[in-house]
């Protein structure tokens, strides 16, 4: 197996949490946030209890190549990973939890087709404890999430997903489950993103809010204490960044299992007595906690975390799994078989950087808005596109957000930079994508808030009183940055301006242009 190190929106860690330098590419999965407690080797007074988590699958199904992960053999695939949790679940079969922390379904052609039960029906044979619900899985609203979930023989959790007139958790969800392993009770309590009316339209989530993740646990860590919970485990998809806040705000979690973020944590992050794991994303790596309980003192002796990579030439596929995906892997290939252009080269898209495939979506939506420049996300992109002939499945995995529209609006200037500049945060996780006469330059050196540098339209420098009339995701447009916004209107579908746009300019190479500029004082 070979590893190549990561992408930068799989870096392994939150620089901003960790010092003032940013961390930009690995060169391994080791990141330095190292948790141990003691030997993972349970001496026999101690009992071995191992988590296994997943997040973020985000509906893929089928392995692809990764280079950051491996230059010679394709990585993920829900088959391989049903592999990967069967052999570590045979080693210790009596004291282990197998977790997913959400966004399971939105994200490929075979999960759109199917509305998710693709990935329902892998999972019934995985067999996970327990799912937290994400972000993503209320995409296609209610009714679709519960046809989704429906056949799902496995508690669906989300503590703080309540019904906004009674105040009772989500109708098909619970806010825990409580598992006796090998005389240990391990509760595992779920929390959902509270920023889920900026990424998901609110007819999706209507009649539900989304409460206070630290106000939800401190509800529910006496009632699990109180029916003899003796390790508490968080299964979040608050993202990495909140999964810290969390940790540092609320005694008593032994362990944080996330999502959201798409983090890569090697050996996860300490943060007080709490353990933070998260497992990247797309199901290239499979988590394992290794954790060892005293039962005479009641505590927490040893914690190892690790990732599992998940490469083709390491692990047999799950035939059943095999036999299940089938049809539907079929039916993707036909409906998307369309031909949709040519690659010269492989095309890249990034999260915390702008490459070719982020800069073909944002000029895509610019030319259909009219408006003279703009900025998108970079998260609407999440998959690579190999060299060679391109069809509509190739562009669809690559931008998969079918839901995702963009707008027009006017905005003051000043909030236009706000926006951007928050975007560079976190290592720059949601980076903010310029298109049209718009460039900014940004130095990743300095402290969070002071970062962006300029942002000029046509060489000139922004005014912060002066609107603007702009085109952005409508996610963006939801964000607090833009609730001074008049004049917004919806002008089309991301995936579909995307499409329209690779047929109609292509062949396509892999170079980009110069609209954003890092430079550092270092």
């Amino acid at each position: 197996m070979e590893i190549q190190g990561f992408r930068h929106n799989l870096i392994s860690v939150n620089p901003e949490l960790k010092s003032s330098s940013l961390k930009t590419e690995q060169t391994s999965p080791q990141a330095s946030d190292s948790v141990s407690l003691g030997s993972a080797s349970a001496a026999p007074e101690t009992v071995k209890i191992n988590i296994l988590h997943l997040n973020d699958v985000h509906g893929v199904v089928e392995p692809s190549m990764d280079p950051f992960i491996s230059k010679e053999n394709t990585s993920g695939g829900l088959a391989n990973i049903k592999s990967v949790i069967d052999r570590e679940r045979a080693t210790n079969p009596e004291g282990t939890l197998t977790l997913n922390a959400g966004d399971i379904a939105e994200g490929s052609m075979e999960a759109y087709l199917s509305k998710g039960r693709v990935i329902t029906d892998a999972f019934k044979e995985i067999k996970f404890d327990a799912i937290e619900l994400g972000n993503h899985d209320f995409a296609w609203g209610l009714g679709d999430l519960r046809a989704m979930v429906q056949d799902l023989d496995t508690p669906i959790l989300g503590a703080n997903i309540v019904k906004t007139d009674t105040g009772e958790v989500m109708d098909g969800v619970q806010p825990y489950i409580l598992r006796d392993l090998k005389g240990i009770k391990v509760a595992v309590i779920g929390l959902d993103t509270t920023d889920i009316v900026r990424l998901v339209g609110k007819e999706k989530v209507e009649g539900l809010e989304f409460r206070d993740a630290a106000k939800t646990l401190e509800k529910y860590i006496p009632e699990v204490r109180e029916k003899g919970a003796d390790l508490i485990v968080v299964l979040s998809h608050l993202g990495d960044g909140e999964d810290v806040k969390l940790a540092e705000a609320v005694k008593g979690v032994d362990l944080i299992v996330g999502g959201h973020s798409h983090t890569v944590m090697q050996n996860g992050r300490k943060v007080g007595d709490t353990t933070i794991v998260q497992a990247g994303s797309m199901g290239r790596f499979v988590g394992n906690v290794e954790l060892e309980f005293d039962p005479s003192s009641k505590k927490l002796v040893g914690c190892k975390p690790s990732l599992l990579p998940v490469v083709s030439g390491d692990v047999k596929p799950d035939p059943q799994i095999e036999k299940i995906l089938a049809p539907y892997i079929a039916q993707a290939a036909k409906f998307g078989s369309e031909v949709m252009g040519e690659a010269v080269e492989d095309l890249q898209y990034g999260h915390r950087e702008a490459l070719k495939l982020n800069m073909i979506h944002a000029d895509s939506i610019l030319a259909k808005s009219g408006a003279p420049f703009g900025i998108c996300n970079s998260r609407t992109l999440r998959g690579n596109v190999d060299k060679g002939t391109v069809t509509r499945k190739d562009l669809y995995n690559a931008l998969p957000l079918s839901e995702e529209g963009f707008c027009t609006l006017n905005i003051q200037g000043k909030y236009i930079r706000k926006h951007i500049e928050d975007s560079l945060a976190d290592g720059a996780r949601s980076l903010a994508v310029p298109m049209g006469s718009l460039k900014f330059e940004y130095d990743p050196s300095k402290p969070s808030g002071q970062r962006l540098l300029s942002a000029k339209l046509d060489g000139k420098e922004m005014e912060d009183d002066k609107d603007y009339s702009i085109c952005v995701n409508e996610t963006i447009a939801r964000n607090k940055n833009f609730a001074s916004a008049k004049d917004m209107k919806v002008v089309g579908n991301c995936q579909e301006e995307f499409f329209d746009y690779f047929r109609a300019h292509s062949p396509w190479d892999n170079s980009i242009d110069d609209r954003i500029k890092i430079v550092s004082s270092n």
